[in-house]
C-alpha cells in the first residue's frame, strides 16, 4: 500500500460464480457511483466466461501455465473510493552508480494532463491538476454524469469480450476504471497517467479503461502497474480514435513476483486516425496481453511496440492482431523479447488483411533472446491475405547472444558480464527507441538492467 493509504473498503471474497456475482451486485447497488455495466450484461459475461475455453495450448515444454486450472484462492473483490490530501508518491528506481544524474519520473500530481490512481480496485481521490478541455473521470461514474451517448460504440463493442474468456470475466466483474475524452482538436503536450498499484491484501482488480478521441485530436496515456502485493488484474482497454486523431498509449508493468495481470487491448481507428501501442512487461509471475486494432477507414494506422524479459519462473503470453478492413491502411508492429532462468514467453502476432483492403501495407517483425538452457519462447507470427495489391511482411527469429560479438567486446577490454549486459540492452533498443518520451524510455532502460542483475542462470 502506497505511503498514506491505510482505509479499507468493504470486500467480498472472490470466485468466479453466479454466487459472487450476486453478492457483487448487492455490493454495487449500495455504492454512490454506480457502474458502467449493467447486472445483465454482467450475468451474460459470467456465463460467457464459463462457457469459453481456456486460451491457449496445454502446459507443454515450454509452457508450464494451464488456464483452465487457474486459482483465485484467498482473493477479495471491492469497489470504492478514499479521499486523500494528496496522490501517494512512488519512488522512483535508483539508478546505477554510473549513471549521470537522476532519471526523471513522471509525477501524477504535477506531470500530467490529468489522471486517476488506484491501489487494488479502491479510487484514491485527491486534489490534482487537470487539463479544463479535457474529461478524465472513474468509469464507474459514468452513470451519475450521463456518458451514454458517448460511451455508445465504445465501451463493450471495441474488445470482444464475447469472444475472450478473460474479457468476458473483466466484464462481469468490473470494479474500477477511467473514462478519457479529448474532444475535437485538442492536443495535450503532456500525458494522461493511469496508475494501479498493489493493495496489502490479495486483491482482484478488474479494470476497464475508455479512451475516445474526437476529430483532429492528440494525446499520450500511460497505464502503470506497481507495487509489490499479489494481485490478481484482469482488465480491458477500448480505444476510438475518432478521424484524423493519433494516440500513444503505454503500458508499463512492474508489479510483484507473484502477481497475475491480464489484459485486453483494442481500439478502433477512423479515417485518417494513428493508434500506437507501446507495451513493456517486465513484472509478474504471469502476464497475457490481447493486444489489437481495427482500421476502419482509409488513411487508418495502426503501431504495436512491445518488449518483455523473463527470469526466474515469469511467464508472458502475448497476442497482438491488425485488421485491415479497408483500404489503404498501414499497421507496423515490432517485438522484441528475451528470457532467462527458467522464464518462458509465447507470442502470436496476426495480420488480417480483408478482401476490401487493397493497398493496405502491413509488416510484423519478432526476435527472442534465450540467456540459458532452461528458458524458452515460442513466436508464431501469421498473415491472413484476402485482397490483390497490397505488400505484408513478417518474419521471427529465435536465439541466443552471439559469440562473435562477445568475442569482440572482449577483444576491446570489455568484460563478458558486462558485454553480456551491453549487448541485451542493445538487443532491446529498436523497441524501447519507439516509446513516447526521453524519461519513460530511460525507465525501461533502467528496469531491464535490474533484470539482468537479478538473472540467476545466464548460460552462454
Amino acid at each position: 500500500m502506497p505511503s498514506g493509504v491505510s482505509e479499507t473498503l468493504p470486500a467480498l471474497d472472490f470466485t468466479p460464480t453466479a454466487a459472487t456475482l450476486d453478492r457483487v451486485l448487492t455490493f454495487l447497488d449500495d455504492q454512490d457511483d454506480g457502474t458502467a455495466s449493467d447486472a445483465a450484461l454482467r450475468r451474460e459475461a459470467l456465463a460467457r466466461y464459463e462457457a469459453l475455453p481456456a486460451p491457449g495450448a496445454r502446459p507443454n515444454r515450454g509452457w508450464k501455465y494451464d488456464y483452465a486450472a487457474l486459482k483465485f484462492d484467498e482473493l477479495r473483490w471491492t469497489s470504492g473510493r478514499i479521499e486523500m490530501a494528496a496522490i501517494p508518491s512512488r519512488p522512483a528506481p535508483k539508478p546505477r552508480p554510473e549513471e549521470a544524474g537522476d532519471l526523471d519520473r513522471p509525477a501524477l500530481a504535477t506531470e500530467n494532463a490529468g489522471g486517476l490512481f488506484f491501489v487494488g480496485a479502491t479510487r484514491i481521490d485527491a486534489p490534482s491538476n487537470v487539463d479544463s478541455r479535457i474529461t478524465v473521470l472513474p468509469l464507474t461514474e459514468s452513470g451519475k454524469h450521463d456518458l451514454a451517448a458517448s460511451l455508445a460504440g465504445t465501451l463493450h463493442e471495441i474488445v470482444d469480450w464475447r469472444a475472450d474468456k478473460f474479457a468476458a470475466l473483466a466484464t462481469a466483474f468490473e470494479n474500477c476504471g477511467a473514462y478519457v475524452r479529448v474532444p475535437d482538436g485538442v492536443q495535450l503536450e503532456t500525458p494522461i497517467q493511469i496508475v494501479f498499484a498493489s493493495a496489502p491484501d490479495d486483491e482482484a482488480v478488474f479494470p476497464h479503461v475508455v479512451v475516445i478521441l474526437g476529430k483532429g485530436a492528440r494525446a499520450t496515456v500511460l497505464e502503470r502497474h506497481v507495487g509489490d502485493g499479489d494481485p490478481f488484474t484482469c482488465g480491458i482497454v477500448e480505444v476510438h480514435a475518432g478521424e484524423g486523431a493519433e494516440l500513444d498509449y503505454a503500458v508499463v508493468q512492474q508489479t510483484g513476483d507473484a502477481a497475475r495481470v491480464f489484459f485486453s487491448r483494442g481500439a478502433r481507428c477512423e479515417r485518417d486516425a494513428q493508434v500506437r501501442w507501446y507495451l513493456a512487461e517486465l513484472g509478474g509471475a504471469l502476464a497475457r496481453t490481447v493486444l489489437s486494432a481495427k482500421l476502419a477507414a482509409p488513411g487508418a494506422r495502426a503501431e504495436a511496440s512491445a518488449l518483455f524479459f523473463n527470469t526466474g519462473m515469469q511467464h508472458v503470453d502475448l497476442t497482438s492482431g491488425v485488421d485491415h478492413t479497408v483500404g489503404p491502411t498501414t499497421s507496423d508492429t515490432v517485438v522484441r523479447s528475451a528470457a532467462t532462468d527458467r522464464g518462458q514467453g509465447r507470442y502470436v502476432g496476426n495480420i488480417v488483411i480483408r478482401p476490401k483492403a487493397h493497398g493496405s501495407d502491413a509488416s510484423l517483425r519478432d526476435d527472442a533472446l534465450l540467456l540459458s538452457k532452461h528458458a524458452h519462447i515460442d513466436s508464431i507470427p501469421a498473415l491472413e491475405i484476402a485482397a490483390n495489391d497490397v505488400k505484408a511482411f513478417h518474419g521471427a527469429t529465435v536465439g541466443s547472444l552471439d559469440e562473435d560479438a562477445l568475442f569482440y567486446a572482449g577483444s576491446r577490454g570489455i568484460a563478458r558480464g558486462e558485454a553480456l549486459r551491453l549487448i541485451t540492452l542493445g538487443f532491446f533498443e529498436p523497441v524501447i527507441a519507439r516509446f513516447p518520451g526521453a524519461a519513460l524510455r530511460d525507465e525501461i532502460r533502467t528496469a531491464l538492467d535490474g533484470k539482468i542483475d537479478e538473472a540467476t542462470e545466464i548460460d552462454l
